[in-house]
Formats: structure tokens, C-alpha cells, sequence
């Protein structure tokens, strides 16, 4: 097998480095990715026999079948003698493909970039994408961005409206087309008129100023509040602990709840943006006092995921919710080095809602047997609580062991006792609400009425 030689040899024959001639002299055989480029004329000129590879983008479905065709049909032909792979750009995803399948005694000749004058306007960091990876691209304002090859207006359209997903619609871009000099034009026009061939490539200048973004990020939120944090910004969030934000925590916790049970999604993503918020608030807090910093809040839980995830990142088998659930609670026990069920069940925060908390209680007890799986069996105990007398000393836990019981038959039954209470409580005030418009109505008042006429009406509001 010879030896194989990558060229990076631009757009035109005047992007060819002296370096590159001299592999295209040298080699035994030469290999175009494409042959709508400089280099084929200089070949041609030259006297140089070639192969161009353009037939293989008729018979390949997608861009990764495609570069791993080629990756293979050039690792095939270098078996014939030393080889010179032609690209426009050694960036290219066959080149890639080319260098994981063959030994490691490759050449890279890395040429001119493709976006050539567009390097010129670059103000900081960019990055540099592939027009065709524009699915699995995910743009930030507060960053430049290089888009090379540019080959069609479905792609363009494609391209515009994931960029338009970070920047504003009227954000001036760069467009370079072949060899002409850089244009700017409005980011929504970018897929107008008839432009674009694999030569085409944008640069989208980063927009940081803060306040005229239409759509933010997660960078964007943690920018404002180290901003709102710093010695001059924002009275308030410059004095905040996280003490002092326990209870704004907890409030926007039940806040989220509401909106969920509201069914109202526009509701929703509002109040989870200030749940959101407070977390940035918080990893700011701490950074400024060398505790910790956002990075670490998401690298603790992404390892936290990946880690009681084992039937995705690792061997473990789960077919099912309920296997997916005991191992998870599994992995949890290994990974705080807990060792008996009695150090899984205290290690539940005891800052939940009593209820709440009985049933997670329950469920870890009934994960290994231990438990009541009849509601008529928890209907019975129930019943003999509420039998005895409700005066005297053990009133109190008679009490919290009826409760506990309730939480027994919540649990058995598959029903959040949450949920179920509050949706009680909130029947309870409308039906309040009812019997007193009906009093009002009938020009009474709660403090004129006898006991008996009070219960008539709530009866009645209760039929």
C-alpha cells in the first residue's frame, strides 16, 4: 500500500502551496474530491492524470454516507502506489473518515481555508462549522460563527432559520461567493436568490450587546447575574446568600407546580426561567465565595445522570419503568456508599411535605417486601384508628399513624396524596365560596345564621 498524502488545496489554482505542487508532482496517483476547483486546471495544464470522485454524490443518500464512501474508495486506491487526496479543505468529513481507516502514515498538506477573506473580519473566537452539519448546530449570539460551503438554497433556508434561533433576523452576516470580495447582507435574506455553490460561506459576527438580543442562552443568563452580582450592580442581588434565598427557592418550586397543574405551557417556561435563575444566582453567590461555580452545579448532575444511567452509559439491562427505577435507586445507594435500605430511607430530606415524604418512605420499605399492597387491608387499620378515642395522651400519634396510613393507601392506589389533598382543598373553597354567594343573595350574613341553616346551605352547594 503507498503512502497517502492529504492536499488542502483551496478553491483556485492560485491557492495551491508550493508544498501541494510538489505532492501532485510527486505522487503516483492523484485523487479530486471534486474536480469544480483550481486544482484541476492546474492538473490538466500540467499534464497530470487525475481521478475525480464527483460521481459518488449521486450514489450516496446523505453527507456521512458520502464521506465514508470516499474515505473508503481512496484507502482503496492507494493500494496502487503512493496517492495525493485532493480536498478543498482538509476539514472535510472524508478526511476524517480516511485518517480513523488508515495506519497512521498519512501527510497532511493543509492548504488555504476556504473562507478566506471572511478570516479578515473575524473579531475574537469563531467557530467553524460545516454548512451540512447545521442540524446538530446549536448557535450562540455572543460568539462568531464561519459557515463554509454553502452549496443551495434549501440549505441556506435550512441554515437561516437555526441561526435565526440565537441571533436577531436583521443581523448583518458576511456572504462570500467564489472568488468575489465579502458582502454584508440582513441575516434574513441570506437564502434569497441564486448564490450558492460548495464555494459559498458566511460569517455571522457575534452580537454582544446584551440588550438587543431577541433570544438568550444559558451563558447569556449567567453573564446577567455575574453582572447583577458585581460591586456595581444590583443592590439586592449583591447582598443575597443562600439563606437569604431559601424561600424565594421554595416559592418559585410551587410556582413551577401551579403552572403545571394550570396545564398552561406559555405559564410554564416563564416560571421554570425563574427557578433557572435562581440556580445561576446561587452558583454566582458561591463562586464569589470560592465554594463553587456554575460548572460545577452541571457537572455534578450530568455525572449524576450518566452515572445512574447504566443501562444507557453502561451494561446494565432495564426494559421496563419499574426496572429503570430500582436501579437508579440502586445506583443512588452505591454512589452515596450507603449500604442497608435503613441509611437509603433517612437519607430522604426531611425538608419535603410530610406527605410527601411518607410516601417515598413507604415505597422504599415496599421495594424489598416490606409493605402494605391492599387498600382494603390499610382501610381496615383506618377504621380501628379512627375508633379510638381522640382525647388524652397518643392523641397526637394515633394522629400522624392515621396519616401515615392514608399515605399507605395513596401510594397502593398510584395517587400523588399532594395532589389529591390540594385538589380537595380547593374543591372545599369553592363550595365556600358558593354558600356564601346563596347567603349573600338571600341577604344573610355567616354571623346571623344558626348552625343548622349554615349546614343547609352547604349542603345544598355540595348536591
Amino acid at each position: 500500500m503507498g503512502r497517502i498524502t492529504v492536499v488542502g488545496a483551496g478553491w483556485t489554482r492560485g491557492d495551491l502551496t508550493l508544498n501541494a505542487i510538489e505532492a501532485l508532482k510527486h505522487s503516483e496517483i492523484v485523487m479530486l474530491h471534486t474536480d469544480h476547483c483550481g486544482c484541476a486546471e492546474w492538473l490538466d495544464e500540467n499534464g497530470i492524470s487525475y481521478a475525480s470522485l464527483d460521481a459518488m454524490y449521486e450514489t450516496c443518500e446523505d453527507f456521512d454516507v458520502h464521506a465514508q464512501a470516499v474515505a473508503e474508495a481512496v484507502l482503496a486506491a492507494s493500494e496502487g502506489g503512493d496517492l495525493a487526496y485532493v480536498v478543498a479543505d482538509v476539514r472535510d468529513q472524508s478526511v476524517s473518515r480516511l485518517l480513523a481507516l488508515a495506519d497512521g502514515n498519512e501527510r497532511i498538506i493543509a492548504g488555504p481555508a476556504t473562507e478566506g477573506a471572511l478570516l479578515a473580519l473575524v473579531r475574537g473566537e469563531a467557530r467553524l462549522v460545516a454548512a451540512s452539519e447545521w442540524a446538530d448546530f446549536h448557535p450562540a449570539a455572543r460568539e462568531s460563527c464561519l459557515i463554509r460551503e454553502l452549496d443551495s438554497r434549501e440549505l441556506a433556508a435550512e441554515l437561516k432559520l437555526r441561526l435565526m434561533e440565537a441571533y436577531p433576523e436583521e443581523w448583518d452576516v458576511w456572504l462570500l461567493q467564489g472568488d468575489s470580495q465579502p458582502v454584508s447582507i440582513p441575516l434574513y435574506t441570506l437564502d434569497r436568490g441564486d448564490r450558492f455553490d460548495h464555494r459559498t460561506c458566511v460569517l455571522v459576527p457575534a452580537q454582544r450587546e446584551i440588550t438587543g438580543l431577541e433570544r438568550y442562552d444559558f451563558g447569556h443568563l449567567n453573564e446577567i447575574v455575574r453582572r447583577l452580582c458585581a460591586p456595581d450592580g444590583c443592590p439586592w442581588d449583591r447582598v443575597q446568600t443562600h439563606a437569604s434565598l431559601r424561600t424565594c427557592l421554595l416559592e418559585e418550586c410551587y410556582e413551577v407546580i401551579d403552572a403545571i397543574d394550570e396545564g398552561d405551557t406559555d405559564h410554564l417556561y416563564d416560571e421554570l426561567g425563574d427557578l433557572l435563575m435562581l440556580v445561576a444566582l446561587h452558583a454566582e453567590i458561591a463562586r464569589r465565595h470560592g465554594e463553587f461555580d456554575i460548572s460545577d452545579v452541571t457537572t455534578a448532575v450530568c455525572q449524576k445522570l450518566i452515572g445512574r444511567h447504566t443501562h444507557i452509559y453502561g451494561a446494565d439491562l432495564a426494559r421496563d419503568e419499574g426496572q429503570v427505577l430500582q436501579l437508579w435507586d440502586s445506583n443512588k445507594m452505591a454512589e452515596r456508599g450507603q449500604h442497608t435500605r435503613t441509611e437509603a430511607m433517612r437519607s430522604i430530606t426531611r425538608a419535603l411535605p410530610a406527605m410527601l415524604r411518607a410516601v417515598k418512605v413507604l415505597k422504599r420499605s415496599a421495594d424489598v417486601g416490606l409493605g402494605d399492597r391492599d387498600p382494603q387491608e390499610i382501610q381496615e387499620r383506618c377504621e380501628t384508628l379512627l375508633r379510638q378515642p381522640w382525647t388524652g395522651e397518643g392523641t397526637e400519634g394515633r394522629l400522624g399513624d392515621l396519616l401515615l396510613a392514608m399515605a399507605g393507601l395513596a401510594r397502593c392506589l398510584h395517587i400523588d396524596p399532594e395532589i389529591a389533598l390540594n385538589e380537595a382543598v380547593n374543591r372545599f373553597i369553592d363550595r365556600f365560596e358558593a354558600a356564601e354567594r346563596e347567603i349573600t343573595k338571600n341577604d344573610g350574613a355567616f354571623g346571623d345564621l344558626t348552625e343548622e341553616t349554615l349546614r343547609n346551605y352547604w349542603n345544598s352547594v355540595k348536591l
